[in-house]
């Protein structure tokens, strides 16, 4: 489950000394765990090893996507084997299954191939991870009463560490090697894959109580529905994963053509496209640094191509004028925002674009209009909109006053 550390094709050398030094440390730890663990196998589990090394290996490029968060995580049968052999040959046994299951995962298939030191980091960081949630399934059993329970808590506490370990070592060495917005992906994609720990868990529980109690028929009956239930959720993801490139593409070209009437409608205003693009990138990286949602931040990128759509109802000689406006003219002009909100309205888009447009020549003070909205009440993003138009526009020349430069 550890993903592709930074830099991966640059070469060891390219990353920080702090990280190489964490590469070093974990393959070094993980390879010891593998030494020390061939030492304790005990007499009679020598074919339970085999059998479950060669499922780990079998199963490592699987990855089984689990609907169960926003924006969904995936479940290793790979960590369901390791956390079976954890339970059947304890922790120091299990980690050269977990070894073997990595060195699969990063080398047969991969493409491109992983650099030696990555596939070095995550069979440690696999290894480590495998014996360490080993041993507090083992402590957790001894230290609370024996109860109906007690093996789903120690599990649950056998995922959890598990989980922490090895999302925790990759972070650790993400932050060390590359900027914030990596790092902040990281964090905010951690929380998305752990459900998908305690689902292997729950899994790997069930086969080995089955196999402890000599049923073995019984996980041979459950693989078979097992199986059929995988590939038609597979054909089913796929399926859903294909509509959903279907409207994403779709999406896009609904994008172009708003651009492209944007651009249509910002020509009597003397806009240029380069003005209308800064316009929506600069709103997307605002709209994402404070963390808005992905529907959210659409509504700000369309609102930013089409909060001057009220423009069709300004006479051209109004905004084409070099000089001051008058009060008359400057009152024609304040209207564009509800007239282009009114048009937007008609238009059924899934997330929030016409009290944006409506509201993106608000003030901070009250002193905006049309409806003279202050402070908090004006929406965050015609706030957004509202700063954006202004840095953008001074950096264009006007007819009464030069462009101003980014500094």
């Amino acid at each position: 489950m550890a993903d592709a550390m930074p830099a991966e094709h640059a070469g060891i050398h390219a990353l920080p000394g702090a990280a190489r030094v964490a590469v070093a440390i974990v393959g070094a730890a993980g390879i010891a765990c593998v030494a020390f663990g061939l030492g304790q196998i005990a007499p009679g589990q020598g074919p339970a090893m085999l059998v479950l090394a060669a499922l780990a290996v079998i199963t490592a490029g699987i990855k089984i996507p689990l609907p169960l968060s926003e924006g969904g995580s995936t479940l290793s049968p790979s960590y369901v084997v390791s956390l079976i052999a954890v339970l059947l040959v304890g922790p120091w046994a299990s980690a050269p299954i977990a070894f073997a299951g990595a060195l699969s995962q990063c080398t047969v298939g991969a493409k491109p191939r992983n650099p030696w030191f990555q596939t070095l980091f995550t069979m440690g960081t696999m290894a480590i991870s495998t014996v360490a949630s080993g041993l507090a399934y083992d402590i957790c059993l001894h230290s609370v009463p024996a109860e109906s329970w007690t093996r789903f808590v120690a599990v649950a506490s056998a995922a959890t560490v598990y989980f922490l370990l090895n999302t925790g070592l990759v972070g650790a060495v993400i932050a060390v090697s590359s900027g914030d917005i990596l790092r902040r992906s990281w964090i905010r994609s951690l929380l998305r894959g752990a459900p998908s720990y305690y689902v292997g868990a729950a899994a790997a529980l069930l086969v080995a109580v089955l196999l402890q109690n000599g049923r073995h028929w019984w996980v041979l009956l459950l693989a078979a529905p097992a199986y059929l239930t995988y590939r038609s959720y597979r054909a089913y993801s796929g399926r859903i994963a294909e509509e959903q490139r279907q409207v994403k593409e779709l999406s896009e070209v609904q994008l172009a053509m708003i651009e492209a009437l944007a651009v249509a409608i910002e020509a009597k205003d003397s806009t240029s496209h380069d003005h209308l693009r800064r316009m929506q990138v600069y709103c997307e990286g605002l709209a994402r640094a404070i963390s808005m949602t992905e529907p959210d931040i659409r509504g700000v990128k369309t609102a930013a191509l089409l909060h001057d759509i009220g423009n069709l109802a300004i006479p051209e000689h109004i905004l084409s004028k070099p000089g001051k406006l008058s009060y008359e003219e400057y009152e024609k002009l304040k209207i564009h925002p509800r007239v282009g909100a009114d048009i937007i309205r008609s238009v059924p888009f899934p997330y929030p674009v016409a009290p944006l447009v409506l509201s993106h020549h608000e003030r901070w003070d009250g002193r905006g209009y049309p409806s003279g909205l202050k402070g908090e009440d004006i929406p965050v993003g015609a706030r957004i909109i509202a700063v954006v138009d202004c840095f953008t526009s001074m950096l264009m020349g006007r007819p009464y006053r030069p462009a101003r430069t980014y500094a």
